[in-house]
């Protein structure tokens, strides 16, 4: 075994030489621009640490997008995956893709990181981690079991490492260059017994959560329950000062212990804000103070009116944070959008406004105080929540946080107060029972509500939309935002409660307003709009990027929309004939070219696009053509992309570290050309298939 380590080494060191990594220093740009390490990477899921899903370079511009061409395609290879229910489902990568100093980072959804040279597309380091959900649920038996779906990475560079997103309350840092795990927490749900004396009485997420973020040697990151199974939500500060042995020095609980407390929505009221849909809809009103809504409407906030001893149900939580969080450098604050209040549809047994669920709240880094919150749907019947990202920016000169929300709303808050700048509704959501679908926080009787239509004696209703109106991460370029809403309403059928466990969303059928998207362009400093661009037949989720004065736009008809930045009009677009629900992302090889990284595959969802189940997809690049007389809508037309292969078969063993402290061998197999060639085939054969699916209009939900 150690001939063949040696063997393998030895290879890879020739490959170094003969095909070196050019990671030159600032090279300078046809455009005259100079090439900065932040116009090069694309650190983290939505650029950088603020999240403003922004590359500033100018290289790939409005006047040269047309010369757009597909540079290289790296397939996903089907490998050996951890014990993972589902995995071949979601294979391949919903995450967007990193760029740091020439190398492309994709987090696969069964927990693999892959590194690849952003140049050429060729494999540098896939690391896989090994899981097995038998002993993962034997030793935590108050976490779920893994999950297939890995929603983000990102890359620290003061610290070297990779982060995706969490699995099983466990974080792995690897390093960026060789793939190993350097940095990890495998206890974050804590054993059963803390968790148990925190007052937990369900059960901890197995995914979602996105991956921390640092505030000196703190780090910060949420723990979140599970969608109707309950688990007592908050989020965590840990000393990393020793990053082998990081310490948890806060906590600060985002849902009342299990026993409940009576006062709970009380505790935080003087810094507190609420959305009243009624009262925006009447006067325009942004906020209402906590102070102004009855105290009794506030009082035993989620004890379940069954329980003899005033205790919450078992399912009830507040689920996993969905969105790219941020750590105020300046300041110290951390702000973020939490997940939905849980069970959902039916809240019988969870009354009140439900604080923290469906809300923007900023904390103190350094001792996990609350600074303000904004709850922007009280005791929300919809999965509603107010996940995707939030973004650090300015309105007139004062610091803010734009966040949007599942509810179809976008919010502009004061960074410092939380209060409102202003509030922006996309005019083409069809709210099909606008009133029903938005308690107000000053009528009780909204708050105690089974669900949305039981105050009306129905039980069936049609809710606004498949997976929440404004799906997608939003972008910000200093002066606009961008953002993506769209219609897909169902109906809803008998919203039962569990009995302990569970969520009772029964979608039955699919109602008959079209399934539509619309992209818009708003100024930043006051909410109005300035443009939109309409997406007929095809949800939208994700996110939008805006880099060069151009907005891309992956869309679930299977195109990357390019759109002047000023205008919303379409300057090119591509087709990559499969639904796209994955932001696309932007950054510079190691010669100093840029690229545009594309996913495809990675599961998608028949409201978003043509579903194709169990596709792998690939890592696309798309870079300005060597020979820009030639133009073309396609991607897949123009000069032969380079497909990559891998070398042929070899078993390498591996020695992998688990949970439990058990060591194990893990046997790695790498793909040989021929296996590689019926991948490519699959791929083709996939892409024609999809098209042919998507001029159909067969995909679309209910047909």
């Amino acid at each position: 075994m150690r001939q063949i380590q040696l063997f393998v080494l030895f290879i890879l060191l020739i490959a170094a030489i003969a095909f070196p990594l050019n990671l030159g220093d600032n090279p300078t740009i046809a455009s005259g621009q100079e090439l900065t390490r932040d116009m090069s990477n694309w650190d983290m899921i939505n650029y950088g640490k603020y999240g403003t899903s922004h590359n500033p370079q100018s290289m790939i511009n409005r006047d040269n997008a047309d010369n757009l061409e597909m540079k290289w395609i790296y397939p996903y290879p089907p490998t050996t995956y951890p014990t993972i229910g589902g995995a071949k489902t979601y294979a391949g990568s919903g995450s967007p893709i990193l760029i740091v100093d020439g190398i492309a980072y994709s987090a696969t959804n069964q927990r693999a990181l892959v590194a690849v040279d952003a140049e050429s597309g060729s494999l540098i380091w896939n690391d896989i981690v090994s899981y097995d959900n038998d002993i993962l649920q034997q030793d935590y038996p108050h976490v779920k079991g893994m999950l297939p779906h890995t929603h983000a990475v990102n890359y620290y560079d003061d610290r070297g490492i990779i982060i995706p997103s969490l699995q099983s309350c466990q974080i792995d840092g690897h390093d960026s260059l060789v793939g190993d795990i350097t940095f990890s927490i495998t206890e974050m749900c804590g054993t059963e017994e803390e968790a148990r004396a925190w007052g937990n009485q369900g059960y901890y997420a197995s995914i979602g959560t996105h991956p921390p973020q640092f505030y000196g040697d703190i780090m910060v990151v949420p723990v979140m329950g599970s969608s109707g199974n309950g688990g007592r939500s908050f989020i965590a500060g840990y000393d990393v000062s020793d990053m082998d042995n990081p310490v948890r020095i806060w906590q600060t609980f985002l849902v009342p212990p299990a026993e409940g407390d009576p006062e709970w929505a009380l505790h935080q009221c003087d810094i507190g804000w609420f959305f009243s849909y009624p009262e925006w809809l009447d006067t325009g009103r942004l906020g209402v103070p906590c102070n102004e809504v009855p105290q009794e409407n506030l009082m035993n906030d989620w004890i379940n009116p069954q329980s003899s001893r005033n205790e919450l149900h078992t399912a009830s939580t507040i689920a996993t944070v969905w969105g790219h969080y941020l750590i105020d450098e300046e300041t110290g604050i951390v702000y973020l959008g939490t997940g939905e209040s849980g069970p959902y549809p039916n809240a019988l047994r969870r009354p009140g406004v439900n604080l923290y669920g469906s809300a923007i709240v900023a904390l103190d880094a350094t001792t996990g105080e609350f600074i303000w919150w904004y709850q922007t749907v009280p005791h929300d019947m919809w999965d509603y929540d107010c996940s995707w990202n939030a973004i650090l920016g300015e309105v007139e000169g004062k610091k803010a946080i734009f966040k949007g929300c599942k509810n179809g709303f976008m919010y502009a808050l004061d960074a410092a107060t939380g209060e409102p700048f202003w509030i922006y509704h996309p005019p083409s959501v069809w709210l099909p029972q606008p009133g029903m679908a938005y308690p107000d926080p000053k009528n009780i009787e909204d708050l105690q509500r089974a669900w949305p239509t039981s105050h009306v004696g129905e039980q069936d209703f049609i809710s606004a939309n498949y997976a929440g109106i404004l799906e997608a991460d939003v972008a910000y370029d200093g002066d606009r935002l961008y953002l993506g809403a769209y219609n897909m309403p169902v109906k809803v059928c008998v919203p039962e409660y569990p009995n302990d466990f569970g969520n009772t969303l029964n979608m039955c059928e699919s109602d008959r307003h079209p399934t539509n998207s619309t992209i818009y362009g708003l100024d930043a400093n006051t909410g109005e709009e300035i443009w939109s661009f309409f997406i007929d037949g095809a949800g939208f989720r994700g996110g939008l990027t805006v880099s060069g004065g151009l907005v891309y736009v992956p869309s679930g008809d299977g195109f990357l929309y390019l759109l002047n930045a000023e205008t919303g009009e379409v300057v090119t677009k591509r087709s990559f004939g499969v639904g796209l629900y994955t932001q696309a992302t932007i950054g510079a090889d190691g010669n100093g070219d840029m690229k545009v990284f594309v996913q495809t595959g990675g599961m998608s969802i028949a409201s978003w696009g043509p579903a194709v189940y169990g596709a792998a997809g690939a890592m696309i690049a798309l870079g300005l053509s060597d020979s820009p007389g030639i133009i073309s809508d396609v991607v897949q037309e123009g000069p032969e992309p380079e497909i990559i292969v891998e070398p042929e078969i070899v078993e390498v063993e591996k020695i992998v570290e688990l949970e439990t402290k058990e060591i194990v061998t893990e046997t790695q197999t790498l793909i040989s050309p021929i296996s590689y060639l019926m991948i490519i085939i699959s791929f083709i054969i996939l892409a024609i298939s999809a098209t042919m699916f998507v001029t159909s209009g067969s995909w679309k939900f209910g047909s």
